[in-house]
């Protein structure tokens, strides 16, 4: 296992191609791509979708295909709302972990809810904490799968508070093409993109489903 740096998520995009590994949006997107992991979740996923409804903002949520089993009418709403959906493993197992039988039929799994939920059949990819291999890597891309990572992450899974998150995100705030990570199982997130998406629309940014 290796924690993938910018210049190593630069080299994977050129060697696999943005089909297969995105970590940044293309030059010609000049967008924000705005995701979320480990949901569909029924408390904290909904007050998140009326906010990215009311702002107008398309989102990608990366989804755990457990959760989406139990909750599938969040996932028809996602996509109903013009939100991209993508798979987050069956039960957020860290894929370096797994055999490439165990991997093959996990995402397979995955899909499969996710498609029976919503009737759209994603390709998308995030892996759990971001944890891969050299091995991992090659297993899902040669699947056909895009593995998706990020440029920007506020660590919003802490659950230290809006106001710390807020600083974070203030500190470093989105720029055109960057891929944000963030979740949808606390309310602290919520309450801090409440507050940030008036900010953010002031500078003009524009944001993008992951297709």
């Amino acid at each position: 296992m290796f924690a993938l740096r910018n210049t190593g998520k630069q080299a994977l995009q050129r060697f696999y191609s943005a089909e297969r590994f995105l970590w940044r949006l293309p030059a010609h997107a000049q967008a924000v791509a705005l995701t979320f992991d480990d949901g569909p979740d029924p408390i904290h996923t909904p007050p998140l979708l009326d906010a990215l409804r009311a702002a107008g903002i398309p989102a990608t949520f990366f989804l755990i295909g457990e959760k989406v089993e139990r909750h599938p009418e969040l996932v028809r709403r996602m996509v109903e709302e013009g939100h991209a959906i993508g798979g987050h493993t069956w039960s957020h197992s860290e894929i370096t972990a797994l055999s490439a039988d165990a991997l093959a039929a996990d995402l397979e799994r995955c899909r499969a809810a996710m498609r029976a939920a919503s009737g759209v059949d994603s390709v998308l990819f995030r892996p759990p904490r971001g944890k891969v291999n050299a091995a991992a890597i090659h297993r899902v891309c040669s699947r056909g799968y895009c593995l998706v990572h990020w440029t920007k992450t506020y660590s919003d899974y802490l659950k230290d508070g809006a106001g710390p998150l807020l600083q974070r995100m203030r500190r470093n705030p989105p720029a055109p093409r960057d891929i944000v990570l963030m979740h949808d199982h606390n309310a602290h997130t919520y309450e801090a993109l409440l507050r940030a998406i008036p900010e953010w629309r002031e500078r003009r940014l524009r944001f993008t489903a992951l297709a």
